[in-house]
């Protein structure tokens, strides 16, 4: 569409506008955001780069790569939700502009930018660049490992004999830095960053090395011809081309040492992350997130939404470039093999997230923006029906979220029903670009569609995602606790939310149930003050909960009750401190 240097500034500057616009707006977002946020903080006050806490306790979810990452965005801007979500916007821009370049490799700088393009302006990639969670660093340092790949691999395949292209780095340096890169994938998030891209790069040389085979004819040669790839001596022979004893040594490089500090300093690190986050994690379901064999297929057509809609025509297209003979077959089996390894392996695993599945995102958008330039150079043999289909589809949903918007602001939000607007984009959107594809512009038509995903996106999480922070009132809550008492030390029952220890930067002690729990908290501590809500107070004893002065209280986040803060009676400070001494004897 434009030179390389004006492709980059266009999306550099749309990166800028859907992931940095109000980016430190909205408060953190229970409870993955304030939880890693609140671990950086702490690091921090122990003065320790090393093992992660988050309210004085070992936190085993994740690797020490975000947490460093936070730190350093601390020390330049301060402790803050721009901060805490800087690192994760400023790689999804890397990501973008990665994704672009391997689409300008791979294909023309037409296919990169309309893919770079499709990637910055879907839901849950706009998500993770926009959170303050390890998912954009983990996307980035496996888009740029592939990127690697492609770099050392490709240079010379597009006009090469696929079966003579050897498509893997020659020299060992190559394969060191290839691998290097991803050790730092493994700091992000633990092994999925070596698995699952080195499943990537095997599963497309596992195809690719394959020799010649006579075409199927009958379904007994057709089921056979799948299982080529993994007979025995083909796949350990292209196991041993990857020069895997190279590929491990250089990850380990990068992502071993702090791993073996961790372990000397505190083993249950070590037990919570390997045993609890990823081995139960993939065969048990983890917190309740189950779902069936289909959930990553609805996932992505929500989270990559709005260009979804587009998913049943670019399917036909790439079965038709995939049965021809073109120069982009190979890279397009590289793209296919990024987006079925990565949601293969988890929708295989038992907890599943929407999430989980994002660092096949560049994957799919490399074969969205090769299909969308060639719809734009009329290169495609679809029905133009297809297209009436995606706009109206987009229409429809911009209805439907208009409804949506306009019923949960009114229920959840009074007063705050115009952010209904926000899906009246898709509503005009999806009508243009409908317009001037029916004057056969399809190029005005996609850049009007992409226009309105931007706009989207945009008022999405910076408009109606701040209007919605909002209602958070624990800031509010926590400046009347300290008012009115000040340097009181902080507990909650029956209820717990990682906000309340990021934003009262103090360790929030949780009791699920037992009142004497809290008791022995007053023992401890007279100036404690607990936090709880109504039906939770209800459960107290009543003469406890006779002995309880409210301090001040503010509405509990999108619930339909209030959250208060209650500090004990001097009797019953008396009280539990001579139940605390009698239990000492």
């Amino acid at each position: 569409m434009f030179s390389a240097n004006k492709n980059l500034g266009l999306l550099v500057a749309l990166c800028l506008i859907v992931f940095f616009t109000n980016l430190g707006g909205p408060k953190l977002w229970d409870r993955d955001e304030p939880r890693n946020a609140g671990c950086a903080i702490e690091m921090i006050g122990a003065a320790d780069w090393v093992v992660p806490r988050f309210n004085d306790e070992l936190r085993t979810h994740k690797p020490v790569l975000l947490y460093w990452l936070m730190i350093a965005a601390y020390s330049v801007f301060g402790v803050s939700e721009f901060s805490a979500r800087f690192f994760s916007a400023f790689l999804g821009m890397l990501t973008v502009l990665l994704t672009y370049d391997m689409g300008r490799r791979l294909f023309n700088a037409t296919a990169g930018l309309w893919a770079g393009i499709c990637l910055a302006t879907t839901l849950m990639f706009t998500v993770a660049s926009r959170a303050a969670t390890p998912d954009a660093p983990l996307i980035f340092f496996v888009t740029l490992g592939l990127w690697a790949y492609v770099l050392f691999s490709f240079s010379a395949g597009k006009e090469s004999d696929d079966a003579k292209h050897v498509y893997y780095p020659t020299q060992w340096w190559q394969v060191a830095l290839l691998y290097g890169t991803l050790g730092l994938a493994v700091l992000s998030k633990g092994p999925v960053g070596l698995i699952l891209p080195t499943a990537i790069i095997g599963m497309f040389l596992l195809i690719m090395r394959l020799p010649p085979a006579e075409p199927s004819i009958t379904w007994w040669q057709w089921g056979m011809s799948l299982l080529r790839p993994f007979f025995p001596i083909h796949f350990l022979k292209t196991v041993w081309f990857m020069r895997p004893i190279l590929a491990i040594v250089a990850c380990l490089a990068v992502a071993l040492p702090w791993y073996i500090w961790v372990a000397a300093r505190d083993f249950r690190w070590i037990e919570g992350f390997f045993l609890d986050h990823n081995l139960n994690r993939a065969v048990t379901s983890f917190e309740g997130h189950s779902g069936p064999p289909i959930y990553y297929l609805v996932a992505i057509c929500v989270g990559f939404f709005p260009w979804s809609v587009f998913f049943t025509p670019m399917l036909l297209d790439l079965r038709q470039q995939l049965r021809s003979d073109t120069k982009s077959k190979a890279a397009l089996i590289f793209c296919c093999c990024w987006v079925a390894v990565w949601m293969g392996a988890f929708s295989v695993a038992q907890t599943k997230l929407p999430s989980y599945i994002t660092p096949m995102y560049p994957g799919l958008a490399l074969i969205s923006g090769m299909f969308v330039s060639r719809v734009i150079e009329k290169r495609t043999e679809l029905s133009a029906r297809w297209f009436d289909l995606g706009f109206g589809l987009t229409t429809i949903v911009g209805v439907v979220l208009v409804v949506a918007f306009a019923v949960l602001a009114g229920k959840f939000m009074p007063g705050e029903e115009l952010v209904a607007l926000v899906g009246l984009l898709l509503v005009v959107g999806g009508g243009i670009a409908w317009w001037r594809k029916s004057q056969q512009n399809y190029q005005q038509a996609f850049r009007v569609f992409g226009f309105t995903s931007m706009l989207f996106v945009v008022g999405l999480f910076s408009v109606i995602a701040q209007r919605v922070s909002d209602q958070q009132q624990i800031s509010r809550l926590l400046s009347d606790i300290q008012a009115t008492e000040p340097g009181a030390s902080l507990c909650s029952f029956g209820v717990s939310e990682a906000s309340w220890v990021f934003y009262a930067r103090q360790p929030v002690k949780f009791i699920p149930d037992d009142p004497s729990e809290l008791q022995a908290v007053f023992g401890d501590d007279p100036h404690a003050v607990v936090l709880t809500t109504p039906e939770k107070l209800a459960t107290l004893p009543p003469e406890l909960q006779g002995q309880l002065t409210e301090v001040a209280q503010a509405p509990y986040f999108l619930k339909q009750y209030p959250l208060i803060a209650l500090r004990p009676t001097p009797e019953l400070v008396e009280l539990a401190a001579k139940n605390q001494a009698s239990r000492q004897r």
